[in-house]
Parts: C-alpha cells; structure tokens; sequence
C-alpha cells in the first residue's frame, strides 16, 4: 500500500524549497458560512509544508505522490473520513513517521484542524473568494496567518529555505526591511516570485503592503 512514509531521509535534507505551478481542476461552488475553502487555505497549506524539492512535487516526487494539486490530494483522502485518510493521518503521526519530517516544522494544531474540518466537510474543490477591504488598517496577526498558509512550510527551522526565516514578528520585519520581502511578493527587482507556485492573491499582497506601510506594528 502506497504511503507517504517513504523517502524521510531524502526529505529532511531538503532547505530550498522549488515548487511548481498549480494545475487548475474543476471547481466546487459549495461556499456556504463556515465552509474550509480548498483554493485560499488547504492548497497553499499543503504546497507550502509538503510540496518541497525532492517531495511532493513533480518531476520527482517523493512516492510518485504529487500535492500540488486537487487531484493529487485526493489520492491520499478519503472525503468525510479524516482518521480515514493518509494525508491527515501523516500529519498527527509521531516519532519517524510524522510529515513534513525533521528539521521540517510539524503543522500547528489550529493548520490540522482545518485540514480535518475541510475533510469532514467532503473535501470539496472549493474556491469561495472572499471579500477583501483594501482600506481596513492591518496587525502582525492578518500577516501572520497569511505567512502561516503559505511561506512557513519553507521559511523555518534550522535550515530555512534562502536563509529567510519567516516564524517569529522580529524575523518577518527583519525580512521585510534586509530580505526585500515585499519586493518577492510582486516579483521585482530582479527578486524571484514568492510563493513560487504563484503570485499571492492581490487581497493578501495589499494586506501586507498595508501593514510595512503603517510601520509593522505587533
């Protein structure tokens, strides 16, 4: 049976992250209140802590498993049936077997309970949007969770990919103001785009943009 356990060693090596460009697959237009959207919060969740060089990213990936994608996930859920399903299994494992492995930072219990909640709730295609006010003044928190979903699978621990450690508030301004931060959000100055799967969406670029301009308060 296929699991995700194989090639530990191989991964626990891995500091620069290389990711590619996500497949589109249908989409599921399910957005009622409270429903874990797929495209803004497991996706880049997952592509961000599992979907590292020499892991779960095409052209070699680990087990033949590719997570960049829905399709690619789903082979490893089994929707409604979280304690049922080898992806939310990986991640509540210990010792060897947890996913991502060492030095690779576990996923925090609130990152595992939504990836729960999005399996208990079917595990739909979803992509629900949102509102986005590009005027509401932002905090260290909005930005937090944005780095959470997307930058921290690669950007901590012992060897953070580019040496850019995006964990802790000192770090994130420390990055912002002697690692062009910014400037990789939008791709300029000859600064490679991050996420490398793709541009973040102009919602979050705004709500980071919003909080360096109004002096990164905490």
């Amino acid at each position: 049976m296929k699991t995700l356990f194989q090639s530990l060693a191989l991964c626990s090596l891995i500091a620069m992250a290389s990711c590619t460009h996500i497949p589109i697959d249908p989409l599921d237009s399910d957005c009622d209140p409270g429903t874990v959207d797929f495209t803004t919060e497991i996706l880049p969740l997952i592509v961000s802590n599992c979907a590292m060089s020499g892991c779960h990213v095409s052209p070699d990936a680990a087990d033949g498993l590719d997570l960049t994608s829905y399709a690619g996930i789903m082979e490893e859920v089994k929707p409604g049936d979280p304690n049922d399903s080898e992806l939310f299994e990986v991640l509540t494992e210990t010792g060897d077997d947890l996913m991502p492995p060492p030095p690779s930072a576990a996923l925090t219990s609130s990152q595992i309970a939504v990836i729960r909640m999005w399996i208990d709730q079917g595990a739909k295609n979803t992509d629900c949007g949102g509102d986005c006010d590009t005027t509401a003044a932002t905090t260290y928190t909005d930005v937090a969770t944005i780095i959470a979903s997307q930058c921290l699978g690669c950007h901590q621990g012992a060897q953070p990919s580019g040496g850019v450690d995006l964990s802790t508030y000192s770090m994130v301004t420390f990055a912002v103001s002697y690692q062009n931060l910014t400037n990789t959000l939008h791709g300029i100055m000859q600064s490679p785009q991050m996420p490398p799967t793709g541009a973040m969406s102009d919602c979050n670029i705004g709500i980071i943009n919003r909080w360096v301009r109004s002096g990164m308060p905490q």
